[in-house]
């Protein structure tokens, strides 16, 4: 008797070789729960591999006076700030996925409104999920890089197009630290995907919306840094 059962793991790695025929498959039968838990587990290791990092710049940040801090507040604030910094990066490493995942798949659920698809939103939250992995791949890549660069880089180190420039407080570079192809990969496949889940003939709507999205998001965060981040800390 042939196996019914749905192929989670095959299909979340086999999304990066042949979305069409993943999407397809999976839509029928939408689990997700364990690559997410996969997904957010790898996430949260690779948090805690820079942890000493974080740590570092963290200390960097306040003796190198990129945070101004009176001297007597100093050494004070330095075991809070560090605890404080490592357990936000841990918490964002826990939560940051599932509210992506819940970001995209409120925009898929958004455009099958307006063409009164009825797509069901769980099955678009599994499209989000499967189409993580390039995300998690420049991850892992960025935790390499990281890993074994000096703490005051650690704000400066970039996966997407600002890497070919020098470090510099500019709209352009700001804007370019949000051109991450890896992003772009995965914006690629929730578009396969959405349109799968929706039995869309086009994709073209929806690669669309996710794309006019990440641009939007791209300007306001870039405007963002130019008014908020120190010169010397990076973005």
């Amino acid at each position: 008797m042939e196996d019914k059962r749905p192929r989670v793991m095959k299909w979340f790695f086999a999304v990066l070789t042949n979305p069409g025929l993943v999407f397809k498959e999976m839509v029928e039968q939408p689990a997700f729960f364990k690559p997410a838990l996969w997904a957010c587990g790898i996430n949260v290791l690779l948090t805690l591999v820079l942890l000493p990092k974080i740590r570092e710049f963290t200390l960097w940040t306040l003796k190198s006076g990129v945070v101004q801090l009176p001297p007597e507040q100093l050494a004070a604030s330095q075991n809070i700030a560090v605890i404080a910094a490592m357990a936000v990066s841990v918490l964002a490493a826990l939560a940051g996925p599932w509210l992506l995942w819940l970001v995209i798949a409120g925009l898929l659920k958004i455009y099958d409104l307006f063409g009164a698809k009825g797509t069901k939103f769980g099955t678009l939250f599994a499209v989000a999920v499967y189409g993580y992995l390039p995300v998690l791949i420049g991850k892992i890549l960025h935790t390499a890089v990281v890993a074994g660069a000096p703490a005051e880089n650690f704000g400066k180190i970039s996966l997407s197009l600002a890497a070919f420039l020098p470090y510099q407080k500019s709209f352009i570079y700001f804007f370019l630290t949000g051109c991450n192809p890896f992003v772009w990969w995965s914006l690629a496949l929730w578009g396969i995907g959405g349109a799968a889940a929706m039995r869309s003939r086009s994709s073209g709507g929806v690669f669309g919306l996710l794309f006019g999205s990440w641009f939007a998001y791209a300007v306001v965060m870039a405007l963002y840094a130019l008014a908020k981040v120190p010169a010397g800390i990076g973005f």
